[in-house]
């Protein structure tokens, strides 16, 4: 289909004609806007196809591409490449699975049409870096670079990683531009870490008891870390794997894993000059004292979410209209551990780890117990398995999501594109599940 598309092009180029005598390096693309005619969508070609596929749209639309957008799926804007006039050459977006809705936006005229373009979703899993099993250290390209457990994941600016290895206290750099891998920082023991929106500065609090101390790494300081908080005498009694900020970006926000949740704020200062700390909630029933627990952000409904391996169960923390912090079961049932999709409150979990939130709310979360990525579905809140749960043997499987393997996964985090990054935990690597 992509080959048709293109000669297609090709030729509605070809006999738009030259714009001259003149010898030119390139002809000119002819206007075939007819302004005496309404702005209308004729044809797609191809009706159908996946990410980047070549389309052509054909219509009456005028030859001025800076005053022409495309969506597809009502708002996903597709890249122009060319137009003359009646045809529009661009190049499909990444949107849902299935028919969707194209539009054409011509100086802020909308032009609708019953044509629909039928996204074909292409779903992997490959291995971005790390041996299987082969427990080193070493920096360098993608290919030869060598974990140990790496127990938390996040994604920055330009797309790239940054991989924790919490127990050996590094946290590396992955860029799949440059094709290189760079340690950043040496000696903290830490694991999730919390990413602005603009994703060019990044957090992280230290794991132990006892400890609780806050830094920060910023893009402009090339990633080297600075201390911003000393020991957090409110989390005193536990560890903390994970921190967040919410859509502000001006408060961090920390559960240890005995359940206290507290608030740090990151412009206001205590009495003694130190950011401001607020505790929310208190030791929580529902906390099984767990070791591993994470946290993560939802800013499309404004509130967290949180596991503890122990506790088998997704946990949603919100603050009511009164302004009241709440922790409630939200997906799983605690301490009834199992592997079981469905409907949020009667599906099973079993040893979570890390979890995320993508941009229309879907949650993903690790289920190291059955070796799957778990995918909580935004507003609907049906659980369902998309990657993992096939035993390889001593080997790990890339490929088909539902035909893929893990060993022990750690930590997930979502990139600009909703792609799935993940902590490759035992398989000392980092994966991806792209879903384009």
């Amino acid at each position: 289909m992509k080959n048709l598309s293109l000669v297609l092009f090709v030729l509605i180029l070809l006999t738009s004609g030259c714009a001259s005598n003149n010898i030119e390096k390139y002809p000119e693309v002819q206007n075939n806007y007819d302004p005496s005619k309404p702005l209308e969508i004729k044809s797609i070609i191809p009706s159908e196809g996946e990410l980047n596929e070549q389309v052509i749209i054909e219509g009456n639309f005028g030859a001025d591409a800076s005053k022409i957008k495309v969506f597809f799926a009502d708002t996903r804007e597709a890249s122009i490449i060319s137009t003359n006039g009646t045809s529009i050459y661009c190049l499909a977006p990444k949107q849902p699975d299935g028919e969707n809705s194209v539009k054409v936006v011509v100086d802020g005229k909308e032009i609708t049409t019953d044509k629909t373009f039928k996204y074909n979703q292409v779903q992997k899993v490959s291995t971005i870096c790390g041996t299987y099993k082969k427990s080193e250290y070493k920096d360098g390209t993608l290919s030869e670079a060598l974990f140990n457990d790496v127990m938390g994941i996040g994604v920055v600016a330009g797309d790239n990683i940054m991989a924790v290895e919490t127990h050996v206290k590094r946290i590396r750099l992955i860029s799949q531009t440059d094709n290189q891998v760079v340690t950043v920082l040496s000696g903290l023991c830490t694991c999730k870490p919390a990413i602005t929106s603009q994703r060019d500065t990044m957090y992280v609090v230290e794991l132990y008891k006892n400890a609780g101390k806050i830094y920060r790494l910023a893009r402009a300081n090339n990633w080297g870390p600075e201390l911003i908080r000393g020991n957090i005498a409110e989390l005193a009694a536990g560890e903390q794997w994970a921190c967040a900020l919410d859509k502000t970006d001006n408060n961090l926000y920390i559960r240890n894993h005995v359940g206290v949740f507290v608030k740090v704020s990151l412009k206001e200062k205590d009495a003694n000059g130190n950011l401001k700390v607020e505790k929310l909630l208190e030791k929580s029933n529902y906390s099984s004292g767990s070791t591993f627990n994470y946290l993560v952000y939802s800013r499309v409904e404004d509130c967290f979410y949180a596991t503890e391996d122990f506790g088998h169960a997704v946990l949603k923390i919100y603050k009511d209209t009164d302004g009241v912090w709440h922790q409630d079961e939200y997906a799983g049932a605690l301490n009834h551990p199992g592997n079981m999709d469905g409907d949020r409150k009667d599906a099973q979990f079993q040893w979570l780890r890390g979890l995320t939130v993508d941009s229309e709310g879907n949650i993903y979360v690790v289920n190291l117990g059955n070796q799957t990525i778990r995918k909580i579905a935004y507003p609907s809140g049906y659980v369902s398995t998309i990657a993992g749960g096939v035993k390889s043997g001593d080997v790990e499987i890339d490929g088909i999501p539902l035909e893929a393997s893990f060993c022990d996964p750690s930590d997930i985090a979502v990139d600009s594109e909703d792609n799935l990054y993940i902590a490759g935990g035992g398989g000392y690597n980092v994966r991806k599940l792209a879903i384009e």
